[in-house]
């Protein structure tokens, strides 16, 4: 494909928690009208409107937002670049950037929504698992990198651990939190299947945590009986981040309340969507040594400007984007 914009050639993309944080079933795949020949694209080639999110509290009027093309493979045309919109961000050497600098570099023209997996929490599973003290503390120090003269608006999914993650990253900017409760950003938006699927195909595989790593990278072993099954069960990467970013995320943008949001949700959905975000340039190979997993507070930063253009970015909120779970500091016996 002949380049479009030879500006884009470092083009990023668009952004939930690790097997143990699935939260059941994924929400409902949003309206196909916005994917034609390619997702985004008529079979011309040309940028159509995203349709309606599927939030039940979206109207029937839905943001249009312009794609930006570039010369990227197919089946996917990505989204533009920080070069684009003349952001001055730069990524650390994983690809990642940091949620401070995205916040500081961002116009106040732009709006900007936080899609970031929450902070380290206790090891029991569940909806009821807390933060331990060093998350909370982790949660607060991203708050401080986010203080500026503005009130965000806050959204989690229906657990302890997310919606702690929301209101004391509020304290660390010296705000309190209204924490809104929302299903859209559910851990299972990839998965075609519930959870509990998925957790009871991989049980004797390792458990799913490495077979959705898989599935992000286009990896999965289809030659075996269980990689033929479990391709049946996620949905196509780019598509559905596609429709993550411009049929659920930014039609809500231009409702919410605030110019930031911060969105706390899992493992599950942070690392197919940071594999998204940088086109599968950046190292989460849990199936691989060295076992990069999703850090706590990574996701991805989606940008709207005044002219309806996106930028979606890879973020972290902590020092690394990625983690080593085996390395993880065990909090238990403190």
């Amino acid at each position: 494909m002949k380049k479009i914009f030879g500006l884009l050639a470092a083009m990023c993309m668009f952004v939930a928690c690790g097997g143990e944080d699935i939260p059941n079933g994924p929400p409902p795949i949003g309206s196909s009208s916005s994917v034609a020949a390619e997702p985004g694209f008529s079979s011309a080639g040309e940028p159509v409107p995203a349709s309606s999110a599927t939030d039940p509290s979206m109207s029937s009027s839905a943001t249009t937002v312009p794609v930006v093309s570039g010369d990227y493979p197919a089946p996917f045309k990505f989204y533009n670049s920080p070069a684009y919109t003349g952001l001055a961000l730069t990524p650390d050497a994983d690809g990642f950037y940091d949620m401070g600098d995205v916040y500081k570099a961002v116009p106040k023209t732009s709006k900007i929504a936080f899609v970031i997996r929450h902070s380290k929490r206790q090891k029991s599973t569940g909806t009821e698992s807390q933060l331990t003290p060093i998350g909370e503390q982790m949660a607060k120090d991203l708050g401080a990198k986010l203080v500026g003269d503005e009130s965000f608006y806050y959204a989690s999914t229906d657990f302890i651990r997310t919606r702690k993650t929301c209101e004391l990253i509020a304290v660390g900017r010296g705000e309190t939190a209204n924490v809104v409760t929302w299903d859209g950003i559910d851990g299972g938006y990839f998965l075609t299947v519930p959870s509990d699927t998925l957790d009871e195909a991989t049980a004797k595989s390792g458990g799913p945590q490495k077979q959705i790593a898989r599935y992000a990278y286009g990896e999965l072993n289809t030659t075996s009986a269980l990689g033929q099954k479990l391709s049946t069960y996620f949905h196509d990467l780019y598509e559905r981040g596609n429709q993550f970013v411009t049929e659920l995320i930014v039609p809500n943008m231009t409702k919410w309340d605030a110019r930031v949001s911060v969105l706390a949700t899992h493992d599950v959905l942070t690392e197919p969507l940071i594999v998204f975000a940088s086109n599968r340039t950046i190292d989460l190979k849990f199936y691989q040594s060295p076992f990069h997993w999703v850090n706590y507070l990574s996701g991805a930063a989606i940008i709207l400007d005044e002219n309806n253009r996106v930028t979606v970015l890879p973020t972290k909120g902590d020092t690394n984007g990625w983690m080593i779970p085996s390395q993880e500091i065990d909090e238990s016996a403190n």
